[in-house]
């Protein structure tokens, strides 16, 4: 089993990967597809770390979100990836995809992200569907028959919601990415958002309440995903206290809750800032929040293996 978290190359997104391959955290049974956004050193030594410890991972050929393609001309330009046997050749199916963007040497293995049903059908008897080794697609029955045994299911299972603090009516609940213990309705991996979600916002959107999310196994192998919110959401202000009061929350139900597997460093770290007076910003915890999850799953499919 394959798991390909979706990423957008934010700045913390980027370091929650970097750190974890540098820690030898995550599972070669994780391929990270980055589809980056902004041309940053940020991006550029994250990949770098990527190859030094021959991580497999993806970087997207044609991005479809904020300015990183429409500038041929980078401050921080990638690495050759052609040679690399680890790296996967990937690309968006959109009105710019080329199939020179999924071109394989060597060992490597291609992969195709496909949103719209109309336009897969439009590739369904090509050549370049043929040779990609897997299409990542929404859980969406008729573009699976289009591509068989190459499906990879991606999915968003966060919940979206419009205010922050209305994770408060949803608290715990399901986080099902593509039944990671067991394969179902014939995909062959399976892909998803993380706690981040798939609708890209280029800025950061001002939020009354603060949420922590935490991602989690239960005995029985169901991933869930329990959400502790502040209360003091009246105001704009406060970020500090906010985060302490969700933080107050979540450090007794880890206590009661979280053990073995859940257990990873990360989220030792996150909780351990409930000793402290300091508030490490709303990106230190996306980006633990994110190490965390990826850790588990990394675990969850060593174990499988």
């Amino acid at each position: 089993m394959i798991y390909y978290p979706y990423l957008r190359g934010r700045m913390y997104d980027l370091l929650a990967l970097k750190e974890l391959v540098e820690q030898r955290r995550l599972s070669q049974n994780v391929i990270p597809i980055i589809e980056p956004v902004r041309d940053s050193k940020e991006l550029l030594q994250t990949v770098q770390t990527l190859i030094e410890f021959q991580q497999p991972f993806s970087v997207i050929a044609n991005p479809q979100v904020s300015v990183y393609g429409l500038n041929d001309t980078k401050l921080f330009p990638l690495p050759d990836l052609s040679k690399l046997d680890f790296f996967h050749p990937s690309a968006i199916l959109a009105a710019d995809f080329s199939s020179d963007f999924v071109k394989t040497k060597g060992l490597q293995k291609s992969l195709l992200i496909a949103k719209d049903y109309e336009l897969l059908k439009a590739y369904q008897k090509t050549q370049v569907l043929k040779a990609v080794d897997k299409v990542l697609i929404p859980d969406v029955a008729r573009m699976q028959l289009l591509v068989a045994d190459k499906a990879v299911k991606l999915v968003d299972p966060l919940t979206f919601v419009k205010h922050v603090e209305d994770y408060q009516l949803l608290e715990d609940e399901l986080f099902e990415p593509a039944d990671w213990n067991y394969q179902v309705d014939n995909f062959f991996g399976f892909g998803d958002y993380s706690m981040v979600g798939h609708v890209y916002f280029d800025k950061g959107m001002p939020s009354r309440a603060i949420a922590l999310h935490l991602i989690y196994v239960t005995k029985t192998g169901e991933l869930r995903i329990h959400h502790f919110v502040s209360d003091s959401n009246e105001k704009m202000s406060g970020q500090k206290e906010k985060f302490f009061e969700a933080l107050n929350k979540m450090v007794p139900w880890c206590r009661q809750n979280m053990s073995g597997l859940n257990q990873t460093p990360a989220l030792e770290k996150l909780l351990s800032y409930a000793q402290q007076d300091k508030f490490p910003g709303l990106g230190i915890i996306k980006k633990l929040s994110l190490m965390h999850h990826f850790e588990l799953m990394s675990r969850l499919l060593e174990l499988e293996k």
